[in-house]
């Protein structure tokens, strides 16, 4: 059953490989060199899974994201091809480089047709051999915009976070992350507004330039919390202008307001679904 399993995660990956290649090589990843002085980094993408890192993109870049989260169970075996026969839940986004600092983005998710309007700021950055550190902020406005049983402009169905983004490297290999964050009513059905205080944290391991694990966990610190907490793990591949992960999670919400509130399993293996993010860097 294993080999079966990573049979299927094999061809899944050579797939979207083959047509990055043909379809999409043209565009690269590297920055170009048009500002004399680059802003630090640390992590390689704009996010861990979920969280938010403090990376952002080049003044003009544009990058989409399409992501995954199948809802049938890894447990439910070949009978389900481990979660890959669907449904899913679906995000897409686009985000654009204001200055090499600043990016603004606009992501859809299919549950509730969850539509967030979101800001990334890199406040500043130390760089030291030991102990770099880099520090940003993100926020959003939220407009849930076919939620069950109301209209789309019933004030319930707006949510409003912020978090504050804390990025180090060790030995430029182990990144770790801190993102605090605050929701604005957490959960849309809920009778009255609710919030919550989360205390998210990442880490992902850089094997090779290209290839790294990782994985993060989203405890909430006080205020609403949909039975458990969020947590997710896998690996990333990073090829030119395209960064692929495949994910395995507790919570099949993608979008950061629905992440935020927790999940509705724990993190026992009956539980765990499969999903996968895909981003790519637009230069034009």
């Amino acid at each position: 059953m294993i080999m079966k399993f990573l049979k299927v995660i094999s061809f899944y990956l050579f797939i979207v490989l083959l047509f990055q290649k043909h379809l999409l090589g043209q565009i690269s990843w590297e920055r170009s060199g048009e500002s004399s002085i680059l802003p630090l980094q640390l992590f390689h993408s704009t996010h861990s899974i979920i969280l938010p890192t403090t990376e952002t993109l080049q003044k003009g870049d544009l990058e989409f994201e399409v992501s995954h989260r199948f809802l049938p169970t890894i447990s439910d075996g070949s009978k389900e091809l481990y979660g890959f026969d669907g449904p899913a839940n679906i995000k897409l986004g686009l985000s654009y480089g204001i200055t090499d600092d600043l990016l603004a983005g606009i992501t859809r998710s299919n549950v509730n047709d969850n539509l967030e309007l979101i800001i990334k700021y890199r406040l500043f950055g130390y760089e030291n051999e030991a102990f770099p550190f880099v520090i940003g902020v993100r926020g959003a406005a939220v407009w849930n915009t076919d939620p069950v049983g109301r209209k789309a402009d019933d004030n319930r169905n707006f949510q409003y976070y912020g978090q504050l983004v804390i990025n180090t490297m060790i030995d430029k290999k182990l990144g770790i992350g801190f993102v605090p964050s605050y929701l604005y009513n957490s959960n849309i059905y809920c009778a009255c507004k609710k919030t919550s205080f989360t205390f998210g944290t990442n880490i992902q391991y850089y094997i090779s330039p290209s290839f790294s694990l990782l994985g993060e966990w989203n405890p909430t610190g006080s205020g609403f919390r949909n039975r458990y907490d969020s947590i997710s793990f896998g690996f990333e591949l990073e090829t030119g202008g395209h960064f692929f992960k495949i994910i395995v999670t507790n919570n099949s919400n993608l979008n950061t307001s629905q992440y935020l509130g927790g999940s509705d399993l724990d993190i026992a293996s009956k539980n765990l679904r499969l999903g996968f993010n895909i981003t790519r860097l637009l230069k034009f």
